[in-house]
């Protein structure tokens, strides 16, 4: 979460956030409104923009087959690359009161009220770049208290009231991060290397610069801004987010209102939809590693990790509410929060467990996270626009919930001691929040002072001190859906990049669909391997992958483009490929063998072998 506000907007939060504290109930649903009010407020959102799929890479020979494959691909695709680079608008619209002073929060609407119309695709030069591209309108319609619009932006205080929040995307939105790296990626409040090909839409910040600076946490630090990385690399598309708040209209507000029966109180309901966002990954862990420290691993070396998205929302008509958590606060007083020096700020020890309940006792453990307002779930009169919650002030705001997305360290459940000797094992993943009870699923318990009243638990932390928890009058059921499920399998080796494409993606950079080549290649630790690579057919060129064997393991670890040690496509002529033997890791792994993998330039060719042969000494690069 951004922390670079101006003076000015700090100490507004920050007030806001004091008044909060002494009454908490009014950072949940705004009171009835009175007969003179309309009952809501109506936002019209909307964008003009157009999206398009990058040719840059894939071999001149194939390019014009690939730029007609993609003119004829459906609506339905481009609808969804279009929401696709949609997405990258919600990181600042999300946490837009970090950026602006006396500015709040301007969500887009939930996703399934967004409306795209798409145009014909054709094929343009953006920057340079060669791409096919599709024009299209995006709009939704946001619905919420009648206070909120002039809590988000002044502007919109009245009907009639225009704002535009101006943005500059990436012409493609898929493969942002393998061709720009951190450039774009604001990593301010998460742990250094949380980013990765899949979640970065969720990092987008197109003000990003470059260096160490507050987007920057993971080194080496991105050498271009985020604009320069897109010209350079993608193509830029400047547009605008339009808000305009229009008159109520009982009508339009049933059209577009999303939400339930809200509890009198808080309550937690787990998304098992987020676990079904759930991928195998390989990593090397160092030892004295926050992974380690914080018990997310059990050991160090290579490690097999399921990583999974975990949502929870809040469907209650008040926030769950914590508030501060600075060192002199009552929740860290009372122990209930303990600083990461990892991570550098409080973490909510019981927030979830997790597991994957595969034999008598199931892997897994609890997760110590921030608990904040990260998505507007809900969409009608009784969920705000803005709230005061963050990893300084912390909670969930009525209709709001909070999302720790793959890929975020400590986001998985390390599953290397799982025996897939005999096959795939199929278990539950299984997420359970607030299993402990800390947080109050209804009305806290406060004094005279509207201060936390707190009891006695039988947890202590790590010292041995004692952990309070505050009181709480809970709602009815408040546990009842707490937990969520979803099968998962892990196979004997491979990866997420094994796996199948679920977005049609082509091209020498994508993360999937790749199948291993054989088995692992011996060689000398820290030389240079170089290889010929050449395909029968080169009509239809493949991509070659080179990734580290783990020897502990006994597998390649079937890597990212990122993580990959060479990376090249093989088409009408052989290509020449050279790469480091992996070094020693350490004693258990000593490095000296690889693994190959292929795929299909053009996810609609077939696969076909890739025949690679040690090069000549002499022979150039």
């Amino acid at each position: 979460m951004p922390s670079f506000l101006t003076i000015t907007g700090r100490n507004a939060l920050i007030a806001l956030a004091l008044s909060l504290a002494a009454t908490p109930t009014l950072a949940g649903r705004p009171p009835t409104a009175t007969p003179a009010q309309d009952p809501g407020a109506l936002i019209r959102v909307s964008m003009s923009s157009r999206v398009g799929v990058l040719l840059d890479e894939i071999p001149a020979e194939i390019r014009d087959r690939a730029a007609a494959a993609y003119q004829s691909k459906s609506s339905a695709f481009w609808r969804q690359h279009a929401r696709r680079q949609i997405q990258t608008t919600e990181y600042r619209l999300t946490y837009r009161n970090f950026f602006y002073a006396k500015k709040g929060q301007l969500p887009l609407p939930p996703t399934d009220l967004w409306q795209i119309d798409i145009g014909a695709p054709y094929r343009a030069v953006v920057d340079g770049h060669d791409l096919v591209l599709v024009d299209y309108v995006f709009s939704s319609t946001l619905l919420t208290d009648e206070a909120s619009p002039l809590a988000a932006e002044k502007r919109l205080g009245n009907v009639g009231g225009v704002w535009n929040e101006e943005f500059v995307l990436p012409a493609d939105p898929e493969f942002l991060f393998q061709r720009t790296g951190y450039a774009c990626m604001d990593e301010d409040g998460f742990p250094p290397g949380s980013v990765d090909g899949e979640n970065c839409r969720s990092f987008y910040d197109h003000e990003c610069k470059a260096g160490a600076n507050s987007c920057h946490h993971t080194p080496p630090y991105a050498d271009h801004s985020c604009r320069a990385a897109l010209k350079a690399k993608v193509g830029r598309v400047a547009t605008t987010v339009r808000f305009e708040r229009i008159a109520w209209s009982a009508a339009v507000a049933d059209q577009v209102r999303l939400g339930q029966a809200s509890p009198s109180g808080a309550d937690l309901q787990v998304l098992s939809a987020g676990l079904e966002n759930h991928r195998m990954i390989y990593r090397y862990v160092e030892p004295g590693s926050c992974a380690i420290e914080e018990g997310c691993v059990g050991g160090s070396g290579w490690r097999r990790l399921l990583q999974f998205d975990a949502s929870v929302q809040n469907i209650g008509a008040h926030p769950v509410h914590i508030g501060d958590v600075s060192p002199q606060s009552a929740a860290v007083q009372h122990n209930m929060f303990e600083f990461s020096a990892c991570h550098g700020h409080m973490h909510f020890s019981h927030y979830g467990s997790f597991r994957f309940e595969a034999g008598p006792e199931p892997l897994g453990s609890k997760r110590a996270f921030c608990l904040e307002s990260v998505s507007r779930y809900e969409n009608d009169e009784e969920t705000p626009l803005t709230h005061p919650y963050g990893c300084d002030y912390q909670g969930i705001a009525a209709g709001w919930g909070d999302d720790y997305i793959a890929g975020i360290e400590c986001q998985w459940i390390d599953v290397t001691s799982i025996d897939t000797s005999a096959g795939p094992v199929t278990a539950p993943l299984v997420f359970e929040a607030n299993p402990d009870g800390f947080l109050c699923e209804g009305i806290p318990r406060t004094d005279s002072f509207g201060e936390f009243l707190f009891e006695p638990t039988d947890f202590v932390t790590e010292l041995g001190a004692p952990v309070d928890k505050i009181q709480c009058d809970s709602v009815p059921n408040w546990q009842q859906g707490n937990v969520g499920s979803v099968s998962a399998t892990i196979a004997p080796s491979g990866s997420f990049v094994t796996e199948p494409c679920t977005r049609e993606q082509s091209g020498p950079m994508r993360d999937c669909g790749f199948a291993a080549q054989g088995e692992s290649v011996p060689c000398t630790p820290g030389k240079s391997v170089k290889l010929r690579c050449s395909v029968a057919d080169a009509t239809q060129p493949q991509v070659v992958r080179i990734c580290e064997t783990s020897a502990v393991l006994g597998v390649g670890t079937a890597c990212t483009f990122r993580d990959s040690l060479g990376n090249a496509s093989v088409g009408a002529k052989s290509v020449n490929l050279s790469f480091p033997c992996p070094a020693p890791r350490d004693a258990s792994e000593p490095g000296g063998l690889y693994a190959m993998y292929t795929a299909p330039v053009l996810g609609s060719d077939g696969a076909q072998p890739v025949v690679c042969a040690p090069r000549k000494d002499g022979s150039p690069n």
